[in-house]
């Protein structure tokens, strides 16, 4: 889940030439995309298009979505995909066996159970969670290729896929793609949080990010980055309190309770968004000690990333410490 990213484009006195971003409500957030000196309205139209087009291949909440007809129907039988439903789900998976079940799509019945980010979110039953609990696992999902068309199919009943974590990735890395055939020389893509920006400013400057504070207002630190995308996971924007308790809506599929790390902010920098979605969640489920493991895994894409323990102390990895700007004073330990 990408968030609580603050773009700083207007950082070194930086001007740009015709920047006048696109704003729309998709993926139940604000999109905004900003194509500065190459922009027109057929450009913009075409990119917001395809991210319509996307949220309504994963729209979980949408009962006419491809992502819903495969949750009705998988466990009965196996059901053809599109090419943007395959890759999705293939890339999950992916990252579903990398992180050892910490990122799992199978979520969706737990998701469901906590209902956090609703009006009426509950802390689930014992009887709810022997119910629901053999139902998550991303093992229960098999995908196949094997004759022409791509399938799915789930191997037992109430299995329901949740590609929330990863589906605004896959479509922040679809602008990048359409940008780099049009050879658009600078852009920035908000996607609700999950940011990427393309090229450098017109002052050959690197675009600034800003990683939000998760204890309190402004930024905890600043990023200097370009060509990349910035992915941000952590559980204090979207939670609720119950009988003085605090329950994000990032789960842990091993225990089907709200995830407690000792990480509160995660921020990944990666050119794969999709990889840098899984990646966020990964982590933050995980904890600190994960993030030399994937970073030294053969099998994983290269990444960056900022970290942010309980305690306030930031983690770079050493990659990424000389693009990153502190606060007078900030406490900082090497990953």
């Amino acid at each position: 889940m990408a968030f609580s990213i603050f773009l700083a484009f207007g950082l070194s006195g930086c001007f740009q030439k015709k920047s006048s971003a696109q704003t729309q409500f998709i993926f139940n957030t604000i999109c905004s995309v900003n194509l500065y000196e190459d922009s027109s309205e057929e450009f913009y139209a075409e990119i917001f298009s395809r991210l319509r087009e996307i949220e309504n291949v994963f729209n979980n909440y949408s009962p006419s979505s491809e992502i819903s007809r495969v949750n009705e129907n998988a466990a009965e039988r196996a059901v053809e995909v599109s090419e943007d439903f395959f890759t999705v789900l293939k890339t999950a998976l992916y990252f579903c066996e990398l992180s050892g079940g910490a990122f799992d799509v199978t979520v969706g019945p737990l998701v469901k159970l906590w209902n956090v980010t609703s009006e009426n979110p509950r802390v689930p039953s014992e009887e709810d969670f022997a119910r629901v609990m053999p139902l998550v696992g991303y093992k229960n999902v098999i995908l196949s290729e094997d004759e022409g068309a791509p399938t799915v199919r789930f191997a037992k009943k109430g299995v329901q896929l949740d590609l929330g974590a990863i589906a605004k990735g896959f479509a922040a890395d679809e602008v990048e793609k359409i940008l780099r055939e049009k050879k658009v020389r600078r852009a920035v893509t908000s996607l609700g949080g999950n940011v990427y920006v393309h090229g450098k400013k017109s002052s050959g400057e690197k675009w600034s990010v800003g990683i939000r504070n998760p204890f309190g207002e402004g930024n905890a630190a600043m990023l200097f980055v370009q060509d990349n995308s910035v992915v941000t996971s952590g559980g204090y924007e979207r939670f609720f309190e119950k009988d003085g308790k605090l329950y994000s809506h990032i789960l842990n599929p091993a225990t089907g309770f709200p995830v407690r790390t000792d990480i509160v902010s995660i921020t990944i920098i990666c050119p794969n968004s999709m990889a840098a979605d899984a990646l966020s969640t990964s982590i933050f489920v995980c904890g600190l000690e994960s993030i030399a493991r994937f970073s030294q895994s053969p099998l994983c894409p290269e990444f960056e990333c900022v970290a942010i323990d309980k305690d306030g102390i930031i983690y770079p990895t050493r990659g990424i410490e000389k693009d990153l700007v502190l606060p007078k004073g900030k406490e900082t330990k090497r990953l």
